[in-house]
């Protein structure tokens, strides 16, 4: 019996290359690709969010990654995180060390941006 299991185990329909299941691959494949997509579109969007400038006051941030908290602190639920570089619509608001953000249950943390020359952040 153990000697049948091992040719069975060994003798493959796939001549390309043997021992190697094609439709658990591209099973694989197929669920990476859908991962990948998954996650891009919880990130809010395909592109970074760009800063309009609406509330009078631009920040751009300047540590690598900068999290995005539900409310002024750091135990508050973490919502996102921006990127060293980009620039965000900000408010004058700012509560224990965190910035309201344009959308206003978001909050950053101060320390990490700086304004942008021309704009009013107080």
């Amino acid at each position: 019996m153990a000697k049948r299991r091992y040719l069975l185990l060994t003798e493959r329909p796939n001549k390309r290359m043997p021992g190697v299941d094609t439709k658990g691959w591209a099973f694989v494949v197929l669920l990476g690709a859908l991962l990948a997509v998954v996650a891009l579109l919880d990130r809010g969007s395909l592109e970074p969010s760009r800063a309009d400038g609406s509330t009078g006051c631009q920040l751009e941030v300047t540590t690598d990654e900068l999290n995005v908290r539900a409310g002024p602190s750091a135990e508050a639920e973490l919502v996102g995180t921006f990127a060293r570089g980009q620039i965000l619509d900000g408010t004058t608001t700012v509560t224990d060390g965190f910035r309201e953000l344009e959308d206003d249950r978001r909050w950053v943390a101060d320390e990490f941006l700086t304004p942008v020359p021309g704009t009013a952040c107080g």
